[in-house]
């Protein structure tokens, strides 16, 4: 996709793994609980799998879970989260960039499929809570990346016309979500975003730093 950086007003994010460190807590917290439930560790392509997924991707894995075994898994997946998830902190410079994007005039928000008191908490204890002019939570979304669906949710609670929109994430899921929404892309590689895995998607951009998202703005 070609453009100006002139035709952007808003900058939309992902959180996990792209403002915020808490994959690694997310992973540990769905072992936690697939073991306590299952008896069963969980593979490397399985974590990989969770990243970034509500709830409902454990039906995914494990099709023959029952309803009753799926609820005791994501209350003690919750349980370990929550208990833990003081330790987040956000990407080093991410402050800086969010900073600098509002000085400029940009409109800023956010997307994630994570529950809307995690995501509230983890947001006030980095700090990044009031740089947001949008926030929306699982319980605010209608679909889940890779639909387009929160992202064309976001951009039209902002006021703005997907293509005034520019979406960063560091999932496949993210990229795929951008594309159909006929955003701009940025792959973040300063988290847990992965070059072999982004890559072949074909973001606009790859990043491996925030301040690489500050200079295109410029």
């Amino acid at each position: 996709m070609v453009f100006e950086s002139s035709q952007i007003k808003g900058v939309l994010f992902d959180l996990d793994g792209t403002l915020i460190n808490s994959e690694w807590l997310g992973t540990e917290s769905y072992n936690y609980g697939i073991q306590k439930i299952l008896n069963k560790e969980l593979t490397k392509s399985d974590k990989q799998y969770l990243l970034g997924k509500p709830f409902n991707a454990l039906n995914d894995l494990f099709p023959f879970l029952t309803v009753t075994e799926t609820e005791k898994i994501i209350a003690e997946t919750l349980g370990y989260y929550r208990k833990y998830h003081h330790q987040i902190k956000e990407y080093e410079g991410i402050k800086e960039m969010l900073q600098g994007l509002k000085n400029k005039g940009y409109k800023l928000g956010l997307v994630t499929a994570k529950l809307k008191n995690n995501a509230t908490k983890e947001l006030e204890n980095t700090g990044l809570f009031p740089f947001f002019e949008v926030i929306m939570r699982k319980e605010d979304c209608y679909e889940f990346k890779p639909s387009p669906v929160p992202l064309l949710q976001l951009a039209e609670k902002l006021n703005l016309k997907p293509i005034e929109c520019l979406y960063i994430g560091d999932q496949p899921t993210d990229i795929q979500a951008t594309h159909s929404a006929n955003m701009i892309s940025v792959a973040a590689l300063w988290g847990e975003g992965k070059m072999e895995r982004l890559c072949p998607l074909n973001p606009n951009y790859l990043f491996k730093s925030p301040k690489q998202l500050t200079k295109l703005l410029s």
